[in-house]
């Protein structure tokens, strides 16, 4: 184990949190959730747990910070590849639907943010989290008022929707293997068809309903 040295500086101290995220993050990607445990997440970085509790209180803390970097990353995406909107609504959503499908890490962590990620942090945490999110949803909040002339209210309902899809229709199609061969053993038909298109197909009827 490294001697640990606590940071000083904000530079230094963002430098740590990197760290522990891409820790975490890649933790995620090697096991279930409900396995990763804060003494996982101090190994991996070569701390002890008492160092890793001087960034966060709980591992969900950590992973808080990782689902906004992502949604970040995710809302950018779609902002710059649909920066010209208004566009036919079947490019949008299909543009939509592929760059969505690009950050599949962020559907993983959406898909267990409400009962899991947010159910361990402080209300103090949680609030600047939830104000976060706010700002960052107006650059594709102002994207959809423009693709279907409508208000901003309008906006961010039909974002929440093709948010809170997303990860679940994702799942569908990325099933675990023992999933899918539990499937074939019940006799159920295969998963058939792809995210990208099967996403696209549910962005456009809410694109054609929000204008209703």
């Amino acid at each position: 184990m490294t001697e640990y040295i606590r940071a000083r500086s904000p530079e230094h101290k963002q430098e740590r949190m990197d760290a522990i995220m891409a820790a975490a993050d890649g933790l995620f990607h090697e096991m279930p959730y409900h396995k990763i445990t804060m003494g996982l997440i101090a190994e991996r970085l070569g701390w002890s747990r008492a160092g890793l509790y001087k960034y966060a209180a709980t591992q969900e803390e950590i992973f808080l910070a990782l689902h906004a970097r992502e949604n970040r990353a995710w809302i950018g995406g779609l902002t710059a590849a649909l920066a010209e909107a208004p566009l036919d609504d079947a490019d949008f959503s299909r543009t939509w639907a592929h760059v969505t499908d690009e950050h599949a890490t962020f559907l993983r962590y959406q898909d267990i943010l409400f009962e899991v990620i947010e159910s361990n942090v402080t209300l103090e945490r949680l609030t600047e989290f939830k104000r976060d999110f706010a700002e960052m949803v107006v650059p594709v909040r102002d994207l959809l008022a423009r693709q279907c002339s409508i208000d901003e209210d309008a906006a961010i309902d039909l974002y929440l929707r093709l948010l809170f899809q997303a990860p679940k229709l994702w799942s569908h199609f990325h099933c675990p293997e023992l999933t899918r061969e539990a499937m074939r053993l019940a006799g159920l038909p295969p998963t058939t068809g792809t995210f990208e298109d099967s996403y696209a197909d549910f962005v456009g009827m809410c694109l054609a309903y929000a204008r209703t």
